[in-house]
């Protein structure tokens, strides 16, 4: 990969659980799982692979128009530094996906574009939610391109139970997923919505887990980072452990390549629960420290956790 970004396909990813969620909501959920309340997160629409457009993508990947749209789009998205730049690296993808509608590149392109939209520039939680559920669906037929994982499904099997039919080539749609599943429980849902939908975060688990199964090296440790999280933000009682989450967020940082992401999760959503607050100054000063477009971490996610990790120290 590049060191500078925009000619490489990273694709980042971060996410957790505020306090309120995760003292209370899912202890809750987990009483209500054996009453069949809980569903699943995400549409799991149709894949439509099965269409013409299916050829008409095939042969995109030989087109040279498709390829210099891709690369153009894919460039915006990497130095996008604001909700503007970002705004438009959107446009840009959505309008390659109208004619391309199967295209899973340009899918798991524009579904990390809308999750860090969603994360970094979108107000109030009916635009959050908008954001983070258009990324799940677009993450989702990336997926359910898969035979074998949209057979299971077909089936009956629950998307996270079926996670172990997805291969290699799926983990970025993976990732994206997780990613917009975890911010959508955050920021995207009342109390009574994360209630509803908590098996949206066991499959979050469930896919992480065949994730890191797969390829842990991903992004330079976001695999073992986004299981951390889920772990940082269930009790014990819903499966986390905080230790464990602690020795993920390690395994992620001795990842080959360096990362904004795990120092600034682990300073955001770990030491605040363990109080550790000399270790949370200093992973935060580390991320500030670095140069954002020099890291192997893609530049648009670097800017968004710079900017969270210098308000979070101006409020200590």
């Amino acid at each position: 990969m590049s060191r500078r970004g925009p000619a490489s396909p990273a694709r980042g990813g971060v996410c957790g659980w505020r306090s309120p969620f995760q003292q209370g909501a899912l202890l809750v959920v987990v009483l209500l799982l054996g009453s069949g309340c809980a569903t699943t997160a995400g549409q799991w629409l149709p894949e439509a692979s099965d269409t013409p457009h299916a050829a008409q993508d095939m042969a995109a990947l030989r087109s040279e128009d498709f390829e210099t749209a891709f690369a153009q789009a894919r460039s915006q998205h990497a130095w996008a530094n604001d909700a503007d730049s970002l705004t438009e690296a959107i446009r840009m993808l959505e309008a390659l996906l109208q004619r391309y509608p199967d295209n899973r590149d340009v899918q798991v392109e524009l579904a990390e574009a809308l999750v860090l939209y969603g994360a970094a520039y979108a107000s109030g939680r009916a635009a959050k939610r908008a954001r983070f559920v258009a990324a799940q669906q677009h993450a989702e037929r990336a997926l359910m391109a898969n035979t074998s994982f949209r057979t299971a499904l077909a089936a009956g099997q629950r998307p996270g139970l079926a996670a172990t039919e997805l291969d290699k080539d799926d983990v970025p749609a993976m990732v994206i997923w997780a990613t917009a599943t975890a911010y959508l429980f955050d920021e995207g849902m009342t109390a009574v919505g994360r209630l509803r939908s908590f098996r949206g975060l066991e499959d979050l688990r469930l896919f992480m887990e065949q994730a890191l199964r797969l390829a842990p090296e991903h992004e330079y440790g976001l695999v073992p980072f986004s299981l951390a999280i889920f772990h940082i933000a269930a009790p014990p009682i819903a499966g986390g452990n905080r230790q464990f989450a602690a020795e993920l967020i390690e395994q992620a940082i001795s990842t080959p390549g360096v990362s904004l992401l795990p120092r600034w999760g682990r300073a955001r959503y770990l030491y605040p629960l363990t109080r550790d607050r000399e270790q949370l100054v200093a992973d935060l000063e580390w991320v500030l420290a670095q140069d954002p477009q020099a890291v192997n971490s893609p530049y648009r996610w670097n800017v968004f956790v710079q900017r969270d990790a210098q308000r979070m120290l101006e409020r200590l």
